[in-house]
């Protein structure tokens, strides 16, 4: 029978249950943000996809906008480091941002646009940049041709830079030349392996110029190089290409060509394998070992593969959603339109979904850490995949560097008031007819 009087020892017991956070068994490999930052818009209101470049362990973010003189550091924990607008003769534009690996600086390019989409030659406006994390220039290195790319090597450091005249620049961390090699195709982006040992430069074919008004068409648009500059290898695609490379440079993978397929390639630039989808491929991500590929194709729909290029899964979807796949190669994360969501690459399982607020623009596997940086058009933010201690949401002012978070409560006012609120409710009950 219970007592006609409660004790307060007993409200004690129940106030503590009520609020006291229990573990709740969950996902695997759930999604914890670490942090997020708001984004400074573009001035253009057509460049609402933010760029994202990120150092090795996320040491180093870089943030720029498509057609814009103006980008964006961050260190490891969401402050802004600084931020830069670059001047010329003419507004310039940011054509390549790569982060040094140890997150000491970034190299920035930048062209000088001309009429029509095309660019300015022959301008000391065109160059290559070297800033340390304070946004001090520690060298300007001019390409007189517009720079088009740019890649650092983590083996030595080396930072390699294509230009729309075909020339791929080697310079070391002084910005000395050490080497300099001449392809056949203005050079667009460049993808390498963590161990320097393994570059491929993929260059613009011209193939729709050349089959609407006649226009040259670029012998090659591939280039598969080494850490030195030499040329180990050369493939026409005729399409744009977007190049993936396991990080021992053993596995190339390219999405693109006229049709859109999978081709796969060793580091001499042979192809050991293609393969086609019902919809082209426009988006490509593979594991740091190369056993496994995501590709997105314009249908939306989603395919893990092996690094044979054999199914394991493919998931249905929208078109225009971002991927990435973990360093492990284990997850898959998709962003989509006000969400990113975690699947299971071996079956396909659905892990879980964290809100993004709004359209996720850009997602990226953080190198080393097994985390994933995404933005959307309002926000960059930082999640990773460990479990363990409870967070506390923050949000810094990226006007200043020394923008302090801004936490949440961890136990919000409202819980604690349901609490006594109940504790209440059993006094009265107790007690009633006292």
């Amino acid at each position: 029978m219970m007592p006609g009087k409660i004790t307060p020892f007993f409200f004690f017991f129940i106030l503590a249950f009520l609020i006291t956070p229990f573990p709740v068994m969950g996902l695997e490999y759930p999604l914890h943000p670490a942090w997020e930052v708001p984004l400074v818009p573009s001035d253009n209101p057509a460049n609402l996809s933010p760029v994202l470049h990120v150092a090795e362990e996320g040491r180093l973010i870089s943030l720029n906008y498509p057609y814009s003189p103006d980008f964006f550091v961050y260190d490891g924990n969401g402050s802004l480091l600084f931020n830069k607008t670059l001047t010329a003769e003419k507004i310039p534009w940011v054509s390549s941002i790569t982060p040094v690996p140890d997150g000491t600086g970034i190299v920035i390019t930048q062209l000088v646009p001309g009429c029509c989409h095309g660019s300015v030659s022959n301008t000391t406006s065109n160059k290559v940049t070297f800033y340390d994390r304070s946004g001090r220039i520690v060298w300007d290195y001019v390409t007189y041709q517009p720079p088009l790319a740019s890649a650092v090597l983590p083996n030595t450091g080396d930072i390699v830079v294509g230009t729309e005249d075909g020339r791929i620049i080697g310079l070391d961390r002084n910005g000395s030349v050490r080497w300099t090699t001449v392809v056949d195709a203005p050079v667009l982006s460049f993808a390498a392996s963590a161990d320097g040992s393994t570059l491929v430069a993929a260059g613009d074919s011209n193939y729709d110029s050349w089959i609407h008004y006649g226009e040259r068409l670029s012998p090659y648009d591939l280039f598969f190089l080494d850490g030195t500059g030499s040329v180990l290898g050369k493939y026409q695609t005729r399409g744009q290409n977007t190049v993936a490379v396991s990080r021992n440079g053993s596995v190339i993978a390219v999405i693109g060509g006229r049709f859109g397929n999978l081709m796969m390639f060793n580091r001499t630039g042979t192809m050991t394998g293609e393969r086609s989808f019902p919809g082209a491929g426009t988006a490509l991500d593979i594991s740091d070992d190369g056993t496994r590929l995501v590709v997105e194709t314009s249908e939306g729909r989603v395919y893990a593969l092996d690094g044979k290029m054999q199914e394991i899964v493919s998931l249905p979807g929208e078109p225009g959603q971002r991927i990435a796949v973990s360093d492990t190669g284990d997850v898959l994360a998709r962003g989509g339109n006000w969400n990113i969501t975690l699947y299971r690459i071996a079956t396909g399982e659905n892990l879980g979904t964290v809100q993004a607020g709004s359209g996720v623009r850009f997602i990226s596997a953080v190198p080393g850490t097994g985390s994933f940086v995404i933005s959307t058009g309002q926000k960059m933010s930082f999640f990773t995949m460990t479990t363990g201690k409870p967070y506390q949401e923050s949000v810094r002012d990226t006007a200043s560097p020394a923008g302090l978070p801004v936490t949440s409560t961890p136990f919000p006012e409202v819980v604690v008031i349901t609490a006594l609120g109940v504790c209440s409710i059993l006094h009265r009950v107790v007690n009633k007819g006292k």
